[in-house]
């Protein structure tokens, strides 16, 4: 199938799950990766690859979403942020959130802003029962593999926020 923004997407030839179309999209000053992932069975159509193109083409848009989701799971749950905190004390990050912090607990929408999105996965329906847009966000990425996935409908609609790694 040839789609406007994807191009070609061929999944016939694929023996598993695998990327079928990657680039990169700005967002800010950083660059992101971005990936459309298939299996064998799937067969895209012309709407579904629109809807996930549609969220791409407003990826400032999508990221304002996703970190207002990621606020909001933090403020609910710290483990996160104190894990990092505590894990990478000397990290340069690290010691500027806790310094502006002024002898205060760092709190979610600072955490929030010193993260960076690092990927954006796009799920064809059948590939997964889960969402079909993942924002993967980092924390220092040089010092920790942690991610926190916020994971959304093809409509752009939080479904969860989860802790990987």
């Amino acid at each position: 199938m040839e789609h406007a923004h994807f191009g070609r997407v061929e999944t016939s030839a694929l023996d598993g799950t695998d990327v079928v179309w990657e680039s990169t999209s700005r967002l800010g000053d950083d660059e992101v990766e971005v990936r459309l992932w298939a299996g064998p069975s799937d067969q895209p159509d012309t709407e579904e690859l629109d809807a996930l193109a549609a969220r791409l083409s407003d990826l400032p848009a999508l990221d304002t979403t996703a970190r207002t989701a990621l606020c909001a799971y933090l403020r609910e749950d710290r483990s996160f942020i104190d894990h990092h905190i505590e894990e990478l004390e000397d990290s340069e990050t690290v010691v500027r959130l806790v310094r502006d912090a002024a002898g205060e607990e760092v709190g979610a929408d600072s955490f929030v802003a010193a993260m960076r999105l690092s990927g954006v996965g796009l799920w064809l329906s059948g590939v997964s029962d889960g969402s079909p847009v993942i924002l993967d966000y980092v924390f220092d990425p040089d010092l920790s593999d942690q991610i926190l996935a916020v994971k959304l409908t093809r409509d752009g609609a939080v479904v969860s926020v989860d802790w990987e790694s």
